[in-house]
């Protein structure tokens, strides 16, 4: 069996191109921070591909799945081969944490191995491309990356943030729902013009939309940059805001005093 970690990520910068490409998807350009929350995938060799979830929340276990998605696009290179996976989850969905698109860059990964099929990174990364948008980010190691494109276009980043991360979840947001939002509220974006602010932080043109959709998210942000935060923002889509601390212990004062807060740290 083998047991893969698959970390959360933050977006500390989003602009998105609108309006969508003619394929329904939008151009971005992001940096994201993998974050030291994880869920574990468990992978077994199997006859063919089935799948158990052990999650407090509802998450779909047939093709609905990332994940099941990911392992039949791997039997492309191995039909005769299968895979039993458990999925345990510690990333709440519609988060904006990208849980479900790491979970399936894990069994990519560890099905290569337990396949011992040998594909090189560039064939891995395109099967990341073909199961999800922000799969390809996980499949890379860098802990600080790049995203252009639709996410597929992945460059590691030398940035290292320092600090603590206090994620506060919110209830379930629909990515679908937000991007709809945005396109609603804008025209052709100052994408272009934004490219070179790609290395300026903290910066989401999701968020309005987002708190259009969920007001209360503001609140949450207002509320941890007048409490210690150093910066805080929306991560993705929504529904997590994040604040970054200087102090461990501002950051777990604030926990305490909130609830749905869980400290991080960058990996």
């Amino acid at each position: 069996m083998l047991r893969i970690k698959a970390p959360a990520k933050i977006n500390i910068f989003l602009d998105v191109k609108t309006p969508a490409r003619e394929d329904g998807f939008h151009e971005i350009l992001s940096m994201a921070g993998k974050i030291s929350l994880f869920d574990e995938v468990f992978l077994t060799e199997a006859g063919g591909i089935s799948m158990e979830v052990d999650s407090p929340w509802k998450i779909p276990r047939g093709s609905g799945n990332l994940c099941m998605k990911a392992a039949r696009t791997m039997r492309k290179f191995a039909p005769s081969k299968g895979v039993k996976i458990k999925l345990k989850k510690r990333i709440p969905p519609g988060s904006g944490l990208g849980g479900g698109s790491s979970d399936a860059a894990a069994v990519i990964r560890g099905v290569n191995n337990l396949w011992r099929l040998n594909l090189k990174d560039r064939e891995l990364q395109k099967a990341g491309a073909a199961t999800g948008s922000d799969v390809p980010l996980f499949l890379h190691p860098g802990p600080f990356c790049r995203i252009e494109g639709k996410g597929e276009r992945i460059f590691p980043v030398r940035k290292k943030i320092v600090g603590f991360v206090v994620l506060w979840f919110g209830n379930p947001l629909s990515t679908r729902k937000v991007y709809r939002q945005l396109d609603k509220k804008r025209g052709q974006a100052l994408f272009q013009k934004r490219q070179k602010r790609s290395r300026l932080l903290f910066y989401n043109i999701l968020e309005n939309a987002a708190f259009d959709l969920r007001p209360y998210l503001l609140k949450k942000k207002n509320i941890l940059l007048a409490n210690g935060a150093d910066e805080a923002l929306l991560s993705g889509s929504g529904s997590t805001v994040f604040g970054i601390f200087s102090v461990r212990k501002d950051a777990e004062n604030f926990c305490r005093k909130h609830s749905s807060c869980q400290i991080t740290e960058f990996l």
